[in-house]
């Protein structure tokens, strides 16, 4: 990861299984239902398709996300009133090697 968070904080937020499924999903955007503004595979997944999607409340949906990006598991692009959320690929697979290494 690009800055070094507790591995048990990183485990703590991909406990909770919706939050584990939003980042599953963010692999392929189109699992998500279409947004109104920007394109998903360029921008990111809008945070109110994240929200429909996964049937969650919006403040709830914000936490879980915010959680993530807390973490590193993914980044946000602000446009407007608008955020976009994508999985971060190298933390991924940093935190991959990182278990490999601890366990």
């Amino acid at each position: 990861m690009t800055f070094e968070v507790p591995l048990i904080r990183v485990l703590e937020v991909l406990a909770n299984e919706q939050r584990m499924d939003i980042l599953r999903k963010l692999k392929s955007p189109s699992s998500f239902p279409p947004q109104d503004e920007g394109d998903p595979l360029v921008d990111g997944v809008c945070v109110s398709s994240i929200q429909a999607g996964q049937k969650l409340a919006v403040s709830t949906t914000s936490k879980y996300l915010t959680d993530l990006a807390g973490v590193g598991l993914v980044t946000v692009k602000r446009s407007g009133k608008w955020s976009y959320y994508r999985r971060n690929e190298q933390a991924i697979k940093d935190l991959a090697k990182r278990l490999a290494a601890e366990l």
